[in-house]
């Protein structure tokens, strides 16, 4: 029993970590260029927190690469490509749709998830960025009780 306890930590443990170690793989073979901080951040990371890491290589990276990162995330993480997308977006909204195209391309059967979920970020972004202050225009001339000459 403690045997087969023991073995079944040893093996979740081991799939983690090499799923985490896919991630970094993909972005090097892809060419994107990581600090060893970028490296173990990405390879401790799961989950949201391994989203949370791929969104910040996006907003941290040149706009020519940003395809090369969502493409390889989602190719080594396919079950986080919708939440992948929605950070990548919500962090970098000027490649939305660099970033929509990279992860349909990696995940073509989650296509309509991943345009559905960039979508409503994207409309969330724009719309919280063009958000009314609250004030209204003053006319220049608005002092009804001088008199116009």
């Amino acid at each position: 029993m403690n045997k087969t306890l023991i073995a079944l930590s040893l093996a979740a443990f081991m799939g983690t970590a090499y799923a985490d170690q896919a991630t970094v793989n993909a972005l090097q073979s892809a060419g994107v260029e990581l600090t060893d901080t970028q490296v173990a951040e990405i390879a401790a990371a799961e989950g949201s927190a391994l989203v949370a890491a791929v969104a910040s290589l996006v907003a941290s990276s040149d706009p020519s690469v940003v395809s090369a990162i969502v493409t390889a995330a989602v190719t080594a993480s396919p079950d986080l490509a919708v939440s992948i997308v929605q950070s990548a977006i919500a962090a970098a909204p000027s490649q939305a749709s660099t970033i929509t195209s990279a992860a349909v391309t990696a995940a073509p059967t989650q296509a309509v998830a991943i345009t559905t979920a960039a979508a409503a970020v994207s409309t969330s972004t724009s719309s919280t960025s063009s958000a009314n202050t609250g004030t209204a225009p003053v006319a220049s001339n608005n002092n009804e009780a001088s008199p116009s000459v």
